[in-house]
């Protein structure tokens, strides 16, 4: 919830020349009316959820940052909320239609902290008995309380057990330099796993030379036969894209070259072997070991896969990367090795929008976007993004990320499929705040009027809305090199 420094916060006696006789500048600010005066004090809604609890219609609901908000659809201006409020903040107002709903209820979006001079406003975590400080906010609490003829305890916060917490600090994975790489499609075709994956499928020569290798008596190169060939066929069979065949005595190619790119493969994050309901899936070592005979097929691990690589193909899936080795010996170009990847903690980056799409996607609940300021005066939005030890380096987060703040060690990347995805207010939900419009990169929202064609759906808006008035669908595509 957010409290009152009472000793920051300003008097009357003490302002005397101040226009805000009964009504502060944190209560100008607040949209839904939690913030009273009592005694020349700012107090607020302590988020306690009593209303929400006795609500009858279920109209009031709590957003992910401890606020309140209600759901003008279902209130049905009965009054209850009003009168079990411990600190009677809550009152029933009409609106200009002449329905009946409450105010009062602190919805944290943090404005107040924001807007007040004297920074007598802060966030305060019940959770967080043990730092004297709060508990002599606390105390002045209970007291004013008191005074009122109220009474109200707050509850000991529940340990929260991360269920199956990841282990693994570090992770070893193959990693293609695209620099070096000159897209022959050679580790593609030899992966004995199937799990380095080609941009597209193509028909053609892709350079890959696997027909010289195969050749007993060294008469092909890229496909290009010499007078030294004695048509054994070796080259036809092996070829992975079906380029040879033999046209009057002579292996002739018959298609054009193609480059084959790699776009993703196999990270070894084993998010897969986490998810496996069936234990078909082992690490090892940093390999991901498979067991056809225990996998039921469910195709969890398909689904989960961050880099799609995981393959149902009709009797096993395929898809993960053991670290053999061999597309490592075989690259003509030396571009693939392996590398060892430490765990995200935190990243703290200026082209970080705050958009909070790393912690939608993330499987894990790994990943908390935290705002530290906002642009009221014009300033660039501070956030930073924090990982918990729930985090695998499965890179979903980077993959999906709209500005690249997170690395994405294997290059694959989604955008927004805009046509096949929405973004939308609910104006019975929407307070009119306005830190949609202050956190916008686009400045495509004003109070949750949104211009979708300025509109990139970053999510942003949807992140920091703190009634949930913002609704936001989103389908991906492949983001093609």
């Amino acid at each position: 919830m957010i409290v009152t420094d009472i000793k920051k916060c300003r008097t009357y006696e003490e302002c005397e020349n101040c226009k805000n006789k009964e009504i502060s500048k944190c209560m100008e600010v607040c949209l839904t009316n939690a913030i009273k005066m009592i005694d020349g004090k700012a107090f607020s809604c302590i988020t306690c959820g009593t209303c929400a609890k006795e609500c009858p219609t279920g109209a009031i609901k709590k957003n992910e940052y401890g606020g309140y908000y209600v759901n003008r659809k279902l209130c049905t201006g009965c009054g209850i909320c009003k009168n079990v409020c411990p600190i009677d903040i809550i009152d029933i107002r009409e609106d200009s239609t002449g329905k009946s709903y409450p105010t009062g209820m602190c919805v944290m979006c943090g404005l107040c902290t924001t807007e007040c001079p004297y920074n007598a406003r802060l966030y305060f975590d019940p959770s967080s008995l043990k730092n004297t400080k709060n508990k002599m906010l606390m105390e002045r609490y209970s007291t004013i309380f008191k005074m009122m003829g109220k009474t109200y305890e707050f509850p000991e916060p529940k340990h929260v057990k991360i269920v199956k917490p990841a282990e693994r600090k570090l992770r070893h994975s193959i990693s293609i330099d695209s620099e070096k790489c000159v897209d022959c499609g050679k580790c593609v075709y030899l992966c004995p796993k199937d799990t380095i994956i080609e941009a597209e499928i193509i028909d053609g020569c892709t350079r890959c030379n696997i027909c010289k290798e195969v050749c007993p008596v060294d008469a092909i190169e890229y496909g290009e036969v010499t007078e030294n060939c004695i048509l054994c066929g070796n080259c036809i069979s092996k070829c992975p894209k079906d380029v040879l065949e033999i046209s009057e005595f002579k292996v002739v190619k018959t298609k054009e070259d193609v480059k084959a790119s790699p776009e993703k493969h196999c990270i070894n994050c084993g998010l897969c072997v986490d998810k496996c309901p069936s234990n078909a899936l082992r690490f090892e070592n940093g390999k991901i070991l498979y067991d056809p005979k225990t996998c039921t097929l469910c195709n969890t691990c398909v689904k989960e896969c961050p880099q799609g690589v995981r393959i149902n193909k009709g009797e096993f899936v395929d898809g993960g990367c053991v670290l053999c080795e061999l597309c490592i010996k075989e690259c003509p170009e030396d571009a693939i090795s392996i590398k060892e990847r430490s765990k995200f903690t935190s990243i703290d980056k200026e082209e970080c929008i705050a958009c909070g799409t790393c912690s939608m996607v993330c499987p894990n609940d790994a990943i908390t976007v935290v705002i530290d300021s906002l642009n009221f005066s014009g300033n660039k939005v501070h956030s930073k993004v924090i990982f918990n030890d729930n985090c695998v380096i499965c890179e979903k987060c980077a993959i999906h990320c709209p500005r690249d703040v997170i690395e994405n060690t294997s290059g694959h990347k989604k955008v927004v499929d805009r046509e096949n995805s929405y973004i939308r207010t609910d104006n019975d939900y929407c307070v009119k705040c306005g830190l949609c419009t202050i956190i916008c990169p686009n400045d495509a929202i004003d109070k949750g009027e949104i211009n979708t064609e300025k509109c990139e759906y970053c999510s942003a808006c949807v992140n920091i809305c703190p009634t949930r008035a913002i609704r936001i669908y989103r389908t991906w595509n492949e983001k093609t090199k």
